[in-house]
């Protein structure tokens, strides 16, 4: 075990046994059928969320403002994460998308309807990455649903609330909060600064206004292995070699260091939000209520940093066996036995030998805003019927570009000018074969790679690099969306059926995605017309000329060579030491782009490579329509059956119905874009845009829904749920088009045949479907006490999975069908099933004495197995999981609070998440098995939150997240052989909270 896992596993019990925790609660907190109550402290926050779980006639858990914005989580999904049932994933160590019982379709909405967010236009999901967590007052997440409430979430659904301004005091009041935050691998000091200034005219007109402003830098290191599969008998010219020093030849190893691209980086990721959040209250009567919203988010993000590749460029499978026959030493070290994966062996250390290596830099550049509307307006005259009318409307937009920059120190020769004989491109290269030894050891939180310290050297030195590509990826994504709704609501009686609830509502959505590719002059000139070129790598189009395509007769290759010491670089060089803190032991010096340099990737290209311009991927690009029209009746009831058991609850019905118009682009696997340089590989260029496929699909839902609520004396609660649900697919699986990919011509063959097609998207396909049951007791022994226990099943009647099949039918180049290929598409299935248990108990200790009755627990634990249904067997015969999510959750939180100090840790435990299979063809099947299974090994992730109030009006405040640097880690098969690793740094973030 390495020192910091050590370090680690000891700072865990102590900071426990130190029972630190919470922040102060100063806001309202408004759940639907509650009257509001003001909470201070966290304490108060605390007793607010039991009581909104007592009393909702729905299962619902609650967090409070203080717990989203003002200090302990840094965003909302860190929030969530300790919710009872609620799992988040991570970006740069902060939260960002959601899944409520192992279920990433979940619906986000906002003060109970629908709003767009811009990192999840495009998704059934959830992803709160953009938006500032401080301008949010409190959430709800729902694990039932009723016939009023929206549909769209499979898991669940989280309601943010915003504030209304008729709720704060009267006359001018308001709150400030300035904080800055570090991390313990970045150096920058980050500032955030939110407010809030509201006006209250004698509870008759009230107006506020939040502005949230925030600049981090997050650390993000990462290391990405890539299984490959090694045999004794292959690539090892005339002689083999024993691999493991066993005394026989015949054996395969599964290795981590697959030629491909096995790839160690360390980027820093800087994030600048901007939020405004808007409320317009005016009571215009007794009876008549105008609230008016608008909320508004912006972030631009700049993730860019370097990555060095342990296998492209390295010699691939034959330095295993070089480096034994060179040094008679065993090239793979106590391989471990895989023969659960279908191979006799495994390794996790091992040697080979190197002539060179493939490095680069990565940058992703992402702007996005959306601009939310809501406008209401309620009647409530104290009679039988109440109502309101609501238009809600929304627009986001995301533009984000995707930087690759790859260099090598390789040779490589290349025909420069027509009727010419090859030239090396590279004379700096490092050119002396496979001779100079790499040690590579996978350990549990890192990579160990030893070099040879002549090929050091060697990598330092500016003359040994060149530009082998660069190239970006473009998504531009637009979504507008409008709702109009009215609900009411007639009372009948005190007991019995007490009131009905209904409603109307009509929204339409649009939504628009362009896949885009830069490309640049090529210097090849065909019929008068310069062709355009997408990777910029030298030497690649003439190897696909072929027969077909427009390269087709190339000789040579004019694109421009860009070595590392061109004076076109001059002020964009920088001397890399550090890949992050995956990557141990490489002591390497070397020169490479500083990304921190460039601010716009299409500029840089057009400095480098001439003007170029993006072009859209038609095959990737589409728009969707969606237009929804739906109603609702809801029968809420009470009734007392005795002294001491009350039933209550509601039953009703939802329906329905979703017009979608899904416009695609029609391409033909033969009609490449003649205006780029390139083969029959439709990653170097683009389709010919064939005109528009536009499919117009209708579904009608009937959903129905039961909540059903037993009291039992004041202190125990039964809970009975039943309903069914629906949200549609992700639009990407309804948009995209397909891929057909060909090989290179066989012998004397003029026609390329075909390897594969991909149909990434299905306008047909139907949406998610479940049925969900709930079944819960709840102890209530105390006003500030719960113990709850309950148990969830979801049959999922309706979702996607990948199907892969051959099809003879597939043509080759030519058109011609011999003998096919796998074809993949994405197909609906059935079956699917995720249910488990859930226990939750809370507690404030205000019974007690002394400095015990100033503390508090929160404690939950959430066990959710679930089951695929499309037939996947693990290697060791079992059935693999439905989702990507852990089996075992738990968080526990501990906090003290006084008149002066307060103080919480939260700690959030998920077990082992299982990733998927990965590609079978590099291991022999067995029990059925389609691949090797990945997972996510279990975290542990430690926050503390505290603060001091100096007067009533002042607060200075303190919060470490990510005590331990709990780290991200996945393993393939066999739980020593790591292939991912994303590790995440501690951060610190003092502030000063001032209201007035």
């Amino acid at each position: 075990m390495s020192q910091s896992n050590n370090f680690r596993r000891k700072l865990l019990p102590s900071c426990i046994a130190a029972s630190l925790v919470s922040l102060v609660s100063l806001d309202t907190f408004a759940q639907e059928n509650l009257e509001e109550v003001v909470v201070t402290g966290v304490r108060g926050a605390q007793e607010r969320a039991i009581d909104i779980k007592r009393s909702s006639a729905t299962m619902v858990d609650a967090v409070s403002a203080e717990d989203i914005g003002k200090l302990p989580d840094v965003t909302i999904a860190d929030s969530l994460q300790r919710v009872t049932g609620v799992q988040i994933q991570r970006s740069g160590g902060q939260g960002s998308s959601v899944s409520i019982r192992g279920m990433g379709q979940a619906l986000s909405t906002m003060n109970g309807e629908y709003f767009l967010l811009p990192a999840s236009m495009t998704t059934n999901g959830v992803n709160f990455t953009d938006m500032p967590a401080s301008l949010v007052s409190g959430l709800t997440v729902s694990k039932s649903s009723s016939a009023s409430q929206l549909e769209g979430g499979i898991g669940g659904s989280i309601d943010l609330l915003t504030r209304k301004s008729l709720d704060m005091d009267e006359g001018l009041s308001g709150s400030t909060r300035l904080q800055v935050g570090s991390g313990s691998i970045t150096s920058s000091t980050d500032p955030e600064i939110s407010g809030l200034v509201g006006w209250n005219h004698e509870d008759k007109l009230a107006t506020s206004l939040a502005v949230s402003y925030g600049d981090s830098t997050l650390a993000n290191n990462q290391g990405r292995l890539r299984a490959d599969r090694v045999a004794e008998s292959w690539d090892c010219s005339s002689v083999c070699a024993d691999l493991d020093g066993n005394g026989t030849t015949d054996g395969d190893f599964i290795n981590p260091l697959n030629w491909q691209s096995p790839e160690l980086s360390s980027r820093e990721i800087e994030r600048q939000r901007l939020g405004l959040a808007y409320n317009f209250n005016l009571a215009v009567s007794d009876a008549i209520e105008v609230n008016a919203d608008v909320f508004y988010t912006e972030m631009d993000e700049k993730a860019a940093g370097q990555f060095m590749y342990l296998g492209n460029q390295i010699g691939g499978r034959a330095g295993f066996h070089e480096y034994t026959i060179v040094t008679g030493n065993p090239a793979i070290i106590n391989p471990g036995d895989g023969t659960l994966g279908g191979q006799p062996f495994y390794a996790t250390d091992m040697n080979t030998m190197v002539s060179g290596f493939r490095g680069g830099v990565l940058g992703t550049y992402r702007d996005s805003s959306a601009l939310n509307k809501n406008f209401e307006v309620n009647y409530d005259n104290g009679g039988a019927f109440t109502g309101s009318v609501r238009w809600v409307s929304g627009k986001a937009d995301q533009d984000s570009n995707e930087l690759t920059l790859a260099q090598v120190s390789n040779a490589h020769s290349v025909v420069r000018e027509e009727g010419g004989t090859a030239v090396n491109i590279n004379p700096g290269a490092i050119d002396d074969g496979l001779i100079y030894p790499m040690h590579v050891q996978v350990n549990s939180d890192n990579v160990l790679v030893e070099l040879d310290p002549t090929m050091v050297e060697k990598l330092a030195n500016p003359d040994a690099w060149y530009l082998h590509s660069g190239w970006v990826e473009s998504t531009q994504s637009e979504a507008n969306v409008d709702v109009l709704r009215f609900d009411g609501s007639f009372a009948i009686a005190d007991e019995g059926v007490t009131s009905v609830d209904f409603g109307l509502r009509y929204s339409n959505r649009d939504v628009a995605n362009r896949n885009m590719s830069f490309f640049s002059p090529s210097g090849v000139v065909v019929d008068g017309v310069e062709l355009l070129n997408k990777y910029h790598e030298v030497g690649y189009a003439i190897g696909q000329s072929g027969t077909t395509g427009t390269a087709q007769g190339l000789t040579y290759d004019p694109l421009p060579v860009i070595e590392i010491t061109d004076s076109i670089l001059d002020g964009y060089i920088t001397n890399v030491t550090d890949f992050g803190e995956v990557a141990q032991g490489f002591d390497v010096n070397i020169p490479m782009i500083d990304t921190g340099k460039i601010d716009d990737p299409l500029a840089f290209l057009d400095k480098l490579y001439g003007k170029g311009e993006r072009i859209i991927n038609p095959d990737r690009s589409y728009k969707v329509a969606e237009a929804k029209q739906s109603l609702y009746a809801q029968f809420n009831f009470e009734k007392q059956l005795s002294d001491n058991v009350r039933l209550s609850g509601n039953s009703g019905l939802r329906f329905v119905q979703t017009d979608l118009t899904v416009t695609r682009n029609i391409t033909d696997p033969n009609k490449l874009n003649p205006l780029i340089l390139a083969g029959v590989d439709p990653n170097h260029t683009t389709y010919t845009d064939l005109g528009d496929e536009v499919t117009n699909v209708s579904y009608n839902h009937f959903l129905p829904s039961l909540n059903l609520n037993l009291d039992i004396s004041d202190e125990y609660k039964i809970r009975l749920t039943y309903d069914k649900r629906m949200s549609l697919q992700n639009l990407n699986s309804l948009g995209d088009g397909s891929i057909t990919y060909y090989s290179s011509e066989e012998g004397t063959e003029t026609f390329q045949r075909v390897s594969s097609r991909q149909n990434n998207g299905n306008p047909y396909l139907n949406p998610w479907e479940s049925t969900v049951f709930n079944l819960a007791g709840e102890w209530y022994p105390s006003e500030s006490t719960i113990v709850a226990l309950g148990y969830f099943h979801m049959d999922i009647a309706s979702f996607t999975f990948s199907d892969s099949v051959h099809n003879p039918g597939l043509t080759d180049s030519d058109g011609v069908a011999r003998r096919g290929a796998e074809e993949r598409t994405i197909s609906n299935g059935s079956g699917g099933t995720v249910s488990g248990l859930e226990f939750s108990y809370q507690q404030s200790f205000d019974h007690l004495d002394g400095f015990f009755g100033n503390t508090g627990v929160t404690f939950n634990y959430t066990y959710s197995p679930s089951e695929s249904p499309s037939d996947q067997i693990l290697p060791n015969g079992e059935v693999a999981p439905f989702n990507s999510t852990a089996e075992n959750q738990a968080n526990i939180i501990v906090w003290y609070q006084d008149d002066k100090f307060e103080a919480r840790i939260a700690a959030n435990y998920l077990g082992e998440q299982y990733q998927g299979l990965t590609s079978g063809w590099m291991w022999a099947p067995t029990n059925d098995a389609e691949g090797m299974p990945m997972y996510m090994e279990s975290t542990l992730f430690i926050d503390i939150t505290t603060s001091y109030n100096i007067t009533d009006d002042l607060q200075v405040t303190l919060a470490v997240n990510n005590l331990t640097e709990e780290d991200n880690i996945t393993y393939t098969q066999w739980d020593d052989f790591k292939t991912n690793y994303d590790l995440f740094e501690r951060r610190i973030t003092a502030g000063v909270n001032f209201k007035f």
